[in-house]
């Protein structure tokens, strides 16, 4: 048998009465193998052959005379960490604890404690014993008188059970360790999975809704687009026919006219809301007459109410500002979507809009602006969805009331790009109450007014700058002055040629048209050559492009008349009316710009604006 190796556990604990008997236990457990050894040698020599080699195990022994002193010796060993691999214990040890009851004792404090109780008596049956100690596993008994070979083999077989046990704990330890690990792995990704899974759902939901909110929005989409387009192109179906009377031919254009700002207000509320989603729409904010813009807003809306008989009311609940600091342009916007809405769904009694300024906070003064009808109503259902784009309280084929469902996200969007919001308060068959919020900006010296003035504070602006990038404050002018100029109009549409020119020759002007810009290069370098004497090659006064034809475009036509000298105004003409067009347009070398479909005031205004001033390059 091997000597100990260092990792090997030869612990062991002598529990016994009997002081002789635990110094032979030391002297059969721990004696030198050297009278071994001696008689190994002899055998070699008398038999003639390489003496026996036996390594005898040295084990560590301590003792005890009573149980409660190996007790301690038991507790100590197992909080220092060097245990005992096993114990003898003698029954018979009065006075105190017999050997059963210790060895019950030793095996609540150390249960891998291998065992050998020893009696020269019968005391108790071997049934008796493992009855009161609970089990019978790591338990032998040994019967005295006892020889060495006999403790030795006892000490040798169970200090090796310890250590295989020993080892055994510890594999089983490595794989609890191991399968906990990977349990946990496990359930990582079983977690992540459904947080995958929940998140696939998700998507899924998103993506059916946003289908079902993409065909209702289409389907409404093409019926706002051709409910219009069936009155313009019947109509001027019916006036190319000739065969109505005077006031039907009035009608009709009135009809077309509409229908017309109709689908033009589609167009600008998808272009809006394509701005906000990308985050490129902005809102400068300038100073502006609030009493001025109501009037404005109340004078579009009152011919709404009055055709539904309705009552619509303007009031002021508290002093307001003379001025405050916003856009006009998108708070006239947000005023005029919430009241249209309002006329549109109540068919009896009154629309209210109520102004008052909230200064809780004085570092940051608020506007509130009700907008009150006694309509409809809505669920708490429908107010949830009420401002998400495409949807609409009622978004089924068969609803009553029209429109796109982008004017309440558009208008949401842009009272908190004012520094506000907009809240909802409304209940089915009670009416709705829709609270705007916007920021005054600073009020410091401002006038603070109890009534509406007749006429709005001079010096108070309603509408945004001149056109960014243009070196003319350029606003449609009333006056019916004639133009005297000559324009040069590049428009790939016939049908627009025809439509501009005659509006600018009516207005005086002389025009020459070119269908793409590469003809109108050509004629404006031509015609800047002033040959003399010569006056159908007289220099044009002002350019206008469109900045989409074919052969060469507004773009690269304007860049190459700058590059090659031309130094007359350029204005575009475009139907691009997206975030970074006027820039792109500046860049180009124009002038000003103006988006299509284009009014006749203002064409003329922006006209007359750049023939009555020398033409400035843009920086």
């Amino acid at each position: 048998m091997k000597a100990a190796s260092g990792d090997m556990n030869r612990r062991i604990l002598v529990i016994d009465d009997n002081r002789a008997i635990q110094e032979d236990y030391r002297k059969i457990l721990g004696a030198s193998s050297a009278g071994t050894a001696d008689l190994n040698k002899a055998e070699a020599v008398l038999f003639d052959c390489d003496p026996t080699v036996i390594d005898t195990d040295i084990f560590e022994i301590e003792s005890a005379g009573q149980g409660r002193e190996g007790l301690e010796l038991v507790r100590k060993a197992t909080r220092i960490g060097r245990p005992y691999a096993m114990a003898f214990v003698d029954v018979r040890m009065p006075p105190g604890w017999d050997g059963v009851e210790t060895i019950s004792r030793l095996w609540q404090e150390d249960t891998a404690l291998q065992v050998v109780i020893c009696t020269a008596y019968s005391d108790y049956s071997w049934e008796e014993i493992t009855r009161k100690l609970g089990k019978a596993d790591g338990l032998l008994i040994l019967k005295k008188p006892f020889d060495s070979i006999e403790i030795r083999q006892l000490a040798s077989a169970l200090t090796a059970k310890w250590d295989l046990a020993r080892r055994a704990r510890l594999t089983l330890n490595e794989l609890d360790r191991l399968v906990e690990a990977r349990t946990r792995e496990v359930m990582r990704a079983r977690d992540e999975l459904q947080e995958v899974n929940r998140e696939l759902a998700a998507a899924r939901d998103a993506a059916d809704a946003a289908n079902k909110a993409k065909s209702e929005f289409l389907a409404n989409m093409s019926h706002e687009i051709r409910t219009p387009m069936t009155a313009i192109l019947g109509y001027a179906e019916q006036l190319l026919h000739g065969q109505l009377s005077e006031s039907d031919n009035l009608n009709a254009l009135h009809s077309i006219r509409r229908s017309g700002e109709h689908l033009l207000q589609i167009i600008n509320d998808v272009l809006d809301i394509s701005k906000i989603e990308a985050g490129r729409l902005e809102a400068e904010r300038i100073g502006t007459s609030l009493f001025q813009l109501v009037r404005q807003v109340q004078s579009l809306m009152q011919s709404r109410a009055d055709a539904k008989n309705l009552q619509f009311l303007v009031e002021y609940d508290s002093a307001i500002p003379a001025t405050i600091q916003t856009n006009p342009t998108r708070l006239r916007q947000i005023l005029i979507n919430l009241i249209g809405n309002a006329i549109k769904f109540t068919d009896q009694g009154s629309v209210r809009l109520q102004t008052r300024l909230l200064d809780d906070d004085p570092a940051n003064p608020m506007l509130e602006f009700d907008v009150i009808d006694s309509g409809i109503g809505m669920t708490a259902e429908q107010v949830a969805r009420l401002f998400q784009p495409f949807t609409q309280a009622d978004s089924s084929t068969k609803r009553k009331f029209g429109g796109t469902g982008l004017g309440l996200t558009i208008s949401k969007r842009l009272a908190q790009m004012l520094g506000g919001d907009i809240a909802v308060d409304s209940k089915p068959g009670k009416g709705s109450t829709f609270r705007v919020t916007i920021a005054t900006g600073p009020l410091d010296g401002v006038e603070l007014i109890e009534h509406p003035p007749e006429r709005a504070p001079s010096g108070a602006p309603t509408t945004g700058p001149a056109s960014r990038g243009s070196k003319h404050a350029i606003r449609p002018s009333p006056s019916e002055e004639k133009l005297d100029c000559r324009v040069l109009l590049a428009e790939d549409s016939p049908d627009n040629q025809r439509l501009f020119s005659l509006l600018l020759e009516q207005a005086g002007a002389q025009v020459t048209t070119t269908e793409n810009g590469k003809i109108a290069v050509e004629k404006a370098l031509a015609a800047d050559l002033q040959v003399r004497g010569d006056e159908s090659q007289r220099h044009f006064d002002v350019i206008l492009m469109d900045m989409q034809m074919p052969v060469m475009d507004g773009y690269e036509a304007a860049r190459t008349l700058r590059e090659r000298g031309y130094s007359g105004p350029i204005i575009a003409l475009t139907a691009h009316a997206m975030a970074g067009d006027r820039d792109k347009c500046m860049s180009a070398g124009c002038n000003d710009y103006l988006t299509k479909p284009i009014e006749r005031g203002k064409l003329i205004a922006v006209v007359r604006a750049h023939t009555r001033a020398p033409a400035v390059q843009p920086s």
